[in-house]
């Protein structure tokens, strides 16, 4: 984003696995505080909680409350049918790529990052290859 701040554009997406009981419920809540102006602090704070999240189905709505997010347009946008439809949709999206399900995932014009490169070398070869 630095190098090229105006060819560069990040976009999240949602694809809570299947195997942690509390991801979409974790993706709905981060969605809705989003609505709130909030989303990436509420994505990132439980993201960095993912294992307590496990364990403390209520962590969402206490870190919302930390936040200082009104809580009952919070408890009101999760059951907005659209914020569901929008996780499918993104899910759907990733598992049409073919690419290995695994999060967090992150695609270059289309290609997954190989995290084994250092950032500035996978970058440069995809901009000699566009070349």
């Amino acid at each position: 984003m630095t190098l090229y701040p105006n060819d560069v554009k990040v976009v999240f997406k949602n694809f809570p696995l299947r195997n942690h009981k509390q991801a979409n419920k974790a993706a709905l809540y981060a969605l809705a505080a989003g609505r709130q102006g909030k989303y990436h602090e509420m994505h990132n704070a439980i993201m960095a909680q993912f294992r307590e999240l496990k364990n403390n189905e209520n962590l969402p709505l206490q870190l919302a409350d930390e936040m200082g997010l009104d809580i009952q347009l919070l408890q009101e946008d999760m059951s907005d049918p659209a914020l569901q439809q929008q996780i499918y949709q993104e899910t759907n999206e990733l598992r049409s790529t073919g690419l290995r399900l695994a999060v967090p995932k992150i695609l270059i014009n289309g290609e997954e990052y190989d995290r084994k490169k250092p950032l500035e070398v996978f970058v440069k070869e995809l901009i000699d290859k566009a070349s």
